[in-house]
């Protein structure tokens, strides 16, 4: 499914959470704050991978519900390891989806949903639409990219020279040769994660804005703060010595 929304004054993109329903939970907690004394709520675009990895998966997916339903226009784009929990729901995951799901932190989202053990995925299957008919609406009414103004919000990237209309989903979900290497200017600013950035901080190109700072092992949940069609910053969490989370804003030298 592919969306084209007209232009919110304030748009949050929120890339790679993996399960940390703690730092969600304090970025979440930082754009109600500043939300509040503004005459339109902001849109919050969650450019996917939700899951795996970290602890709290469905809880992540409990928050995301509740954001959209609290920020109208707010939108979830499909990562890949969403897709292997949408394939599971729909009784459609593969027997090589599966192999690699549970290699990348399937287990620990599946054994969130769900007692029954792996690979027992019909029944877990069954649980997880008895239990959170919610998630299986937000994982089925979820995008594969987002045009708003000047940008493209999208998980993994774009194959440069084939319009949006035509990229190949799997792309949208997967790629990086091809895309993270190529320097010349594309029709929108991509932004996107799926790809943890080298300086494990938010990275800006001429062409796309990297947003994946590895949180489910960093402790550094990033999103990126559009206004008027323009990047105004970052926000990130950190975790102090005493294992706090802190959530402040950043802007690249």
């Amino acid at each position: 499914m592919k969306s084209t929304e007209s232009l919110p004054s304030t748009v949050y993109a929120i890339a790679d959470v993996h399960g940390r329903a703690d730092h969600l939970e304090a970025m979440l907690g930082y754009i109600a704050a500043h939300s509040n004394n503004r005459q339109s709520k902001p849109v919050v675009i969650f450019l996917g991978d939700l899951i795996d990895r970290g602890p709290h998966s469905p809880k992540v997916l409990d928050q995301v519900c509740s954001t959209l339903d609290l920020y109208p226009g707010s939108r979830l784009i499909l990562g890949n390891h969403d897709f292997y929990l949408r394939e599971l729901v729909r009784g459609a995951l593969t027997y090589e989806d599966a192999v690699n799901w549970m290699d990348w932190g399937g287990v620990a989202t599946v054994s969130a949903y769900s007692g029954r053990p792996v690979p027992d995925f019909e029944k877990i299957a069954a649980d997880i639409r008895r239990v959170f008919t919610h998630h299986v609406d937000l994982l089925e009414n979820a995008h594969t990219f987002m045009e708003m103004g000047r940008f493209c919000f999208v998980h993994a990237g774009i194959r440069p020279g084939i319009l949006l209309a035509n990229q190949d989903e799997y792309d949208l979900r997967w790629i990086r040769a091809g895309f993270l290497d190529h320097m010349d200017v594309l029709d929108h600013v991509v932004l996107h994660g799926h790809t943890i950035t080298k300086s494990l901080r938010p990275e800006v190109y001429s062409n796309r804005i990297a947003l994946d700072t590895g949180a489910y092992r960093t402790g550094r949940l990033s999103a990126a703060v559009i206004r008027r069609d323009e990047l105004s910053h970052f926000v990130c969490t950190e975790l102090t010595e005493s294992g706090a989370i802190e959530v402040g804003e950043w802007r690249p030298d």
